[in-house]
């Protein structure tokens, strides 16, 4: 779950899922809705499903314990370096390395690794380093330190090196170029989407439409419209409604308008109050419940039902 997400972000999802998902077997058979609901507010949804293949892979191949040893954990599904490290290391005591984000800005720093970050040599070389420093013997407690040091102290800008407990050897302190390292390529130019869909309410239920396989957020719910990452004028938005699902709405005025991140778009995803004369391949969804609306969806039910403003079907 800590994968590209913040701690502040995790923990009350984390709650609800092991309160949800005790063990690997009650977890392994859960369906795609319930994941996803579950997995709700964290993103990047494709580490839910692999997460759940992993633990349908512990309760077939391991009689449902999760194995201990690095390499058992490394065949899993969805387990990369990072997790592998991190689980065999603090949940097991394996000495082995786990290298994540902060991770890397402390060795970048503390050894003066000018490549950047992101190439093959620069994270062989940063491996390589925290493996150095490993205590075999804590290697949990060394790895979760090593992390909370660029959490909180070495972090990416403004870093405070006067508390910085290795700060006497560290080679960016020394040389000036704490805010320099670690050097990463330029990221990527934001792209602004001005995205339109449709609210169609009956009763507690909304027409949606379930993404399918090979999609992002394959198995979600959204609204009507050519999709979030399309910008769309209004005027436009009932014939790609009818292009894309072969259903006929009438669009009425503006009831919510909300913003969204995905990647490098950044969205602004104004929602219409709309009535439906034929829903073709369009299905009603209840609002709440184990039905998994994508995020933006779920922001304009706060915006626009939450407030009492939607209009009926």
């Amino acid at each position: 779950m800590l994968q590209q997400t913040r701690v502040e972000a995790v923990r009350a999802p984390f709650e609800r899922f092991l309160q949800r998902f005790p063990t690997p077997g009650a977890f392994a058979s859960v369906g795609d809705d319930e994941l996803l609901v579950a997995w709700r507010g964290l993103g990047y949804y494709r580490r839910a499903r692999l997460l759940r293949d992993g633990a349908r892979m512990v309760v077939r191949d391991h009689d449902g314990v999760v194995p201990a040893s690095p390499e058992r954990l490394a065949e899993l599904p969805g387990i990369g370096d990072y997790t592998c490290g991190a689980v065999a290391s603090i949940a097991f005591g394996a000495p082995v390395v786990a290298v994540d984000g902060n991770v890397e800005r402390v060795v970048a720093r503390h050894r003066g690794i000018t490549a950047d970050i992101a190439t093959a040599p620069a994270r062989k070389e940063v491996r390589a380093t925290a493996a150095r420093w490993l205590d075999p013997q804590r290697a949990g407690d060394f790895n979760q330190a090593l992390m909370e040091l660029g959490a909180v102290v070495c972090t990416p800008t403004s870093p405070r090196c006067e508390a910085c407990p290795v700060a006497a050897d560290c080679v960016a302190r020394r040389t000036g170029r704490a805010d320099e390292l670690p050097r990463k390529r330029a990221p990527r130019a934001p792209i602004v989407v001005s995205a339109r869909c449709t609210l169609v309410t009956r009763g507690a239920s909304v027409l949606g439409h379930r993404l399918p396989p090979g999609e992002p957020n394959a198995g979600q719910v959204e609204l009507p419209g050519p999709g979030v990452l399309a910008s769309t004028d209004a005027a436009d938005l009932a014939g790609a409604i009818t292009a894309r699902f072969g259903a006929r709405v009438q669009v009425g005025d503006a009831v919510a308008v909300v913003r969204h991140a995905i990647t490098h778009h950044r969205i602004t995803l104004t929602a219409h109050a709309a009535t439906v004369r034929h829903r073709g391949r369009l299905e009603w969804f209840a609002v709440g419940g184990d039905t998994p609306w994508t995020t933006p969806a779920r922001k304009v039910f706060d915006a626009a039902i939450g407030a009492g403003d939607a209009r009926g079907a």
